[in-house]
């Protein structure tokens, strides 16, 4: 199928209105944003940006500028919902990158992983480029059991691991730039995906953010323990509740705030990996199997579910990924 790029740049713009341009780009990219360019009118920067399965993929080159979020939830473009996280790698040029209680100086090939459901700034006094990955909260979640743990550490890449993470990250940026349209590239995103699983090891840098009580954070406590059980058919917003230690009417207060039910939560997050494990799924691997693998215990709830979300009944949906 390939990977269609969507693509902006300040050369486009009249000089007066570059920076309003591309805050407003960077707003519905990440998270509602500011830029403060330090050259003036000779400000120049490009995006480009591509939705590789759940992921959203951002490559940015800037001219020196600072640029500042005040937002609680990410922008809403490669999002479904609006918790996310996002990996930040230096590609080139000297950045800092800080946020509630940490900073970070990055330097090429470092790696840092900002909360895009809080306010966030970035400041650059040299030309730098940038690739980005929106990663949804519930996908880091499967990976980590407590991804807010992940937040500010700074990876050097000193680090042979982290040099090993951040090449395979700007080496999918150069295959994705050079052959767009190739459909090995609609795999990329397990790529991407695992490189992730690989820098949440408890031994990557050191913890530098605190917990707090609000209702986002018992979201994500939720949003984790539904990522580790989503296989189970059992799992139930009482249980989920249960095991948190709040009441549903409690739980299902949190998850409204971000403007779903946690019941309709759960459905979303079994569809998605039905998607997921049917598009690389063998043609002789029951597509019920897969059902029951995600928590799914009556198949026509399931075909019915899917074909609500997809448009398609799973068989076709399979068909049509690996044609």
């Amino acid at each position: 199928m390939g990977t269609p790029w969507q693509e902006f740049s300040t050369d486009t713009v009249v000089a007066s209105l570059r920076a309003r341009r591309w805050s407003e780009y960077g707003s519905e990219t990440l998270s509602e944003m500011h830029v403060d360019p330090l050259a003036g009118d000779g400000f120049r920067a490009s995006m480009r940006r591509c939705n590789l399965g759940p992921l959203g993929f951002v490559v940015i080159d800037s001219s020196p500028a600072r640029a500042s979020s005040r937002a609680v939830e990410a922008g809403p473009w490669a999002t479904n919902g609006s918790d996310y996280l996002m990996m930040t790698v230096a590609d080139y040029g000297k950045s800092t990158l800080a946020q509630s209680g940490w900073s970070a100086d990055l330097n090429a090939g470092d790696i840092v992983i900002r909360d895009l459901a809080k306010p966030w700034e970035s400041m650059t006094s040299n030309n730098m480029g940038l690739v980005l990955i929106k990663i949804p909260f519930s996908l880091a979640a499967k990976y980590h059991a407590d991804p807010e743990r992940l937040v500010g550490r700074h990876l050097p890449a000193s680090d042979p691991r982290v040099a090993f993470a951040s090449t395979v990250i700007r080496a999918s940026k150069d295959a994705l730039q050079a052959v767009p349209d190739a459909a090995w590239t609609d795999h990329l995103s397990d790529v991407l995906a695992g490189v992730f699983r690989l820098i949440c090891h408890d031994d990557f840098g050191e913890d530098v953010v605190a917990h707090s009580s609000t209702a986002n954070s018992l979201r994500r406590s939720a949003t984790a323990l539904i990522a580790r059980h989503l296989h189970d058919p059992d799992l139930t917003v009482c249980a989920v509740a249960d095991t948190l230690g709040v009441t549903p009417r409690h739980l299902q207060r949190a998850f409204l705030d971000a403007g779903i039910s946690p019941r309709q939560f759960i459905l979303e997050e079994r569809l998605a990996e039905a998607a997921r494990l049917l598009s690389v799924s063998r043609d002789d691997t029951r597509i019920l199997d897969i059902a029951f693998s995600v928590g799914f215990n009556d198949a026509s709830h399931f075909t019915k579910s899917f074909n609500q979300k997809f448009g398609c009944s799973p068989r076709v949906y399979r068909s049509r990924r690996s044609s």
